[in-house]
């Protein structure tokens, strides 16, 4: 089992919204059981409090459950505990690294190091007010931080209107060469032998208002994959 701490500096925005979304990941992966993810303060001014209202309701809007969550401050002893102690700014990192008389072990990491942007901070939005534009971070640095540990890739089709975007995610999130062409056998071509990234693959649908013939070649994007991940099963 996988042990991630998540650290932000009162434990009622970043930190807990980003251990909801690891989870969301986990489970969507069937994975749940691999990881155990929780989150903490570096101070003690929020101990006790549930999550704040405002990124509450954005984390409930986008289908996150976070009731019974309460804040609690990081221990010395959570360094022996978890496998990765994950802050989000620049002085939560230097705030950790003090409690743990440094890092021997290598277990502290910036958020956005999952992203390739390890010396930016996902901004507080207690000060920005920019919760939905937090949360955007905190989920794209999620997700490139599970696919990290696990070699799944998510790929999300529902903001596709039409049959060359469903491509162009599909290119970017699996990482196609620059000549592999974009046709059904060409990805089947992919999936059983050409390199790509990714060993698992989680797939979000076309959105229901999408144009049919987006949904019809979604769907038959779909059952490649579902072929293909029957087929390594066996």
């Amino acid at each position: 089992m996988t042990m991630i701490l998540f650290v932000c500096h009162g434990n009622i925005c970043r930190s807990p919204a980003a251990e909801f979304v690891l989870r969301d990941l986990s489970a969507r992966a069937n994975m749940q059981q691999e990881f155990e993810i929780a989150s903490a303060a570096t101070s003690s001014e929020e101990l006790g409090n549930p999550v704040y209202p405002p990124m509450r309701r954005v984390l409930e809007s986008r289908g996150y459950f976070c009731g019974g969550k309460t804040a609690r401050r990081v221990r010395r002893s959570d360094y022996d505990i978890y496998d990765l102690i994950i802050g989000m700014d620049e002085e939560n990192h230097w705030d950790l690294s003090r409690l743990f008389h440094g890092d021997p072990d290598g277990k502290l990491h910036n958020l956005n190091e999952y992203v390739g942007r390890g010396n930016e901070e996902i901004a507080d939005p207690w000060y920005t007010r920019d919760f939905s534009g937090c949360l955007d971070e905190i989920e794209l640095a999620c997700t490139a931080l599970f696919e990290h540990l696990t070699g799944v890739v998510f790929i999300d089709f529902s903001k596709c209107a039409d049959i060359p975007a469903l491509y162009s995610e599909l290119r970017h999130k699996m990482a196609w060469e620059e000549w592999y062409g974009e046709n059904l056998d060409a990805l089947y071509d992919i999936l059983t032998g050409l390199p790509h990234r990714g060993c698992h693959f989680v797939l979000t649908p076309p959105a229901e208002d999408a144009p049919a013939e987006v949904k019809l070649y979604g769907e038959r994007i779909l059952k490649i994959f579902q072929d293909y991940e029957e087929g390594i099963s066996e």
